[in-house]
């Protein structure tokens, strides 16, 4: 006798929408928009209304990081002309064309339902996929290169073109893919022949080459005003990616499935060995690899849910036992036991800004910028520096300086010229090397305005800052960025930007250490007695910008004694006029009074010469 057939009650697909739903659920519930996002937001006004593509509308600058995410909220923006809601739901409805594009290229709806399952157990996922930033843009971009490049028929033309509007909506965001596309590159031009190939890879990059020639044309620069603000430190490479580790430790305490889950995939792919998801890995693993080289961000976990989506893609098509939902619910049940076990949910002393300048972001504007706050009585976001944006359109302010322009900038409207002392929006400041601080908070590089630039801002342009080689740069800099478009004089002076002819104009240290004390060493000697106290009579305290002693004439001296506090580091670097002839660190002692410390001066300066020294 044959025994009747068992029919599932819920079929797996149904399964893999309600994981979906659940999902958007979540996403809907977090629903917010950063500050951040609305730097972006003032271009996109500023555009919608008529005044191109700028931020402060007598400037072309690019203070936006993700042309395509700009062109996205401009769509929105142009028929609802409102920010806050219209930018939740963009990116709502985003994150949901992703979720769904997972399940679509999933291998079975077993692995849909734990691809997106994972994506739920993410706090850092779920947050920036309203945030107004980026990110959910460069999810669905990357689950539909990953599909694409899976299906193995798709033709190269559609991959590259992927990868073109992923570059063009986070230029980084091309590492991920780069190894995959390199591969898909290669086999096509086994079969068809370079030529082919070439043809193929030109024709999808079209869009990112076309956009990168009106960016030259237009703001006169091929990146963004952003990327000059945030590479343009002059940070030591050490310390940046010190920082880049702390930002890994901190995602790892605020969000841990950010990273395991991308670790588990990448572990999946290699231990299956199948060759194209091995591609994606790498491209994974050096994207995360690239987060800790610049220093992370400031806000914690956005740039790490990149590799946790394409991780958890990993696994939507990998060959893991995931084909019937209750195969799914065993692969799930160990991250289920490791995310919720007591270690994962130890509350972690975690502050919305934490001593190492990482912010959970929406924990800092959540009362003032939330979904679920908007009442018909208040507007969002409903910031004070909203309220100070509105106040200086009313009084019809010319121009002000601050250091967090996104809701100021955007309320504030396009009457109102924002100096940007953090240097995303202000092209000046941008190619101004950081005022160093010990201190410093990543994605927060302060520059030192130069005197009078101020006033400059004010009159429209015309220089009035007492640093005569700065207002010749800065001449150079505003004929690019206000002059007239189709000049020739403007094509010159734009090329002769981007191949570095105006650097020697700047003095970076200056700019740099503004506050540098310089003294000569007749007036450090005689030292103070051995063993004193650091503010014994006759000590002078070493500011973070440094103290730049003149010898009044060369030296060729093969060691040198110094007087120092022991429980400091110090780091001398000799000059000889501007050249820099090498430096020595001396490391802090056992105790605090001052001691004499015997010091080897560098080989290269005792050969050549030094007549300064430069104690920090």
């Amino acid at each position: 006798m044959e025994l009747p057939q068992v029919v599932p009650t819920v079929r797996p697909k149904w399964l893999a929408i309600g994981a979906v739903t659940v999902l958007l659920g979540l996403v809907l519930r977090s629903s917010w928009v950063t500050e951040d996002a609305y730097i972006t937001l003032r271009t996109v006004d500023n555009w919608v209304n008529g005044y191109g593509l700028t931020w402060n509308v007598d400037e072309r600058v690019q203070a936006y990081t993700h042309p395509a995410w700009m062109f996205l909220l401009s769509l929105g923006y142009f028929f609802t002309r409102e920010a806050f809601t219209t930018t939740i739901l963009i990116g709502w409805l985003t994150t949901a064309a992703a979720a769904f594009t997972v399940v679509h290229f999933a291998r079975t709806a077993g692995h849909a339902v734990a691809a997106v399952v994972l994506l739920t157990l993410s706090r850092g996922f779920v947050e920036f996929s309203t945030s107004g930033l980026e990110n959910p843009l460069s999810h669905l971009l990357i689950i539909t290169f990953i599909g694409l490049y899976a299906m193995r028929t798709k033709p190269l033309w559609q991959l590259a073109l992927t990868a073109a509007v992923l570059a063009m909506n986070r230029i980084d965001a091309i590492l991920v893919v780069g190894p995959a596309l390199a591969h898909a590159s290669y086999l096509d031009l086994e079969e068809r022949g370079w030529k082919e190939t070439l043809r193929s890879l030109l024709l999808g990059f079209s869009p990112f080459l076309a956009w990168e020639a009106f960016s030259l044309f237009y703001y006169g620069f091929p990146f963004p005003n952003t990327a000059y603000a945030k590479l343009n430190t002059g940070l030591p490479r050490l310390e940046v990616i010190r920082q880049g580790f702390v930002y890994w430790v901190n995602a790892l305490a605020w969000d841990a499935p950010l990273l395991i889950v991308a670790l588990f995939g990448v572990a999946t792919a290699f231990i299956q060995n199948r060759r194209r998801d091995i591609f994606i890995a790498l491209g994974l693993l050096g994207y995360e690899l690239y987060v800790i080289n610049i220093g992370g961000d400031f806000m914690q976990g956005r740039f790490f849910t990149i590799p946790f989506f394409t991780g958890a893609c990993l696994i939507a098509i990998s060959e893991l036992p995931l084909e019937e939902p209750s195969r799914a619910a065993a692969v799930l049940a160990p991250f289920a036991f490791l995310f919720l076990h007591p270690l994962a949910t130890e509350v972690f002393p975690i502050a919305a800004l934490n001593l190492s300048g990482i912010a959970d972001e929406r924990t800092f504007y959540r009362d003032d910028a939330s979904l679920v706050l908007f009442t018909r009585n208040r507007n969002m976001p409903s910031h004070t520096w909203i309220a100070l944006g509105k106040e200086l359109k009313s009084k019809n302010e010319k121009t002000f300086s601050f250091d967090n322009i996104g809701f100021l900038g955007f309320a504030a409207g396009p009457g109102v010229h924002i100096i940007d002392q953090l240097a995303l929006s202000e092209p000046l400041l941008a190619r101004l090397p950081m005022r160093y601080r010990h201190s410093w908070r990543v994605g927060h590089y302060h520059r030192h305005v130069p005197e009078g630039f101020r006033e400059t801002a004010k009159a429209g342009g015309e220089c009035k800052m007492t640093d005569k080689k700065l207002c010749e740069y800065y001449g150079h800099l505003r004929e690019v960025i206000s002059g007239p478009l189709f000049s020739w004089s403007r094509f010159k002076t734009i090329a002769a930007f981007n191949l570095g002819m105006y650097e020697k104009l700047i003095d970076r240290d200056k700019y740099r250490y503004p506050d540098m004390q310089r003294t000569s060493l007749d007036s450090l000697t005689p030292p103070v007695p051995e063993r004193a106290g650091w503010t014994a009579p006759g000590t002078k305290t070493i500011e973070d910008d440094g103290l730049m002693v003149d010898l009044s004439k060369p030296s060729h001296a093969v060691r040198m004694d110094a007087m120092f506090d022991g429980n400091d580091n110090y780091k001398l670097e000799f000059f000889l006029g501007d050249t820099s002839q090498g430096s020595i660190d001396s490391a802090a002692l056992a105790t605090g009074l001052m001691r004499t410390r015997h010091l080897k001066v560098p080989e290269r300066a005792s050969k050549e010469g030094f007549d300064h020294v430069l104690v920090r």
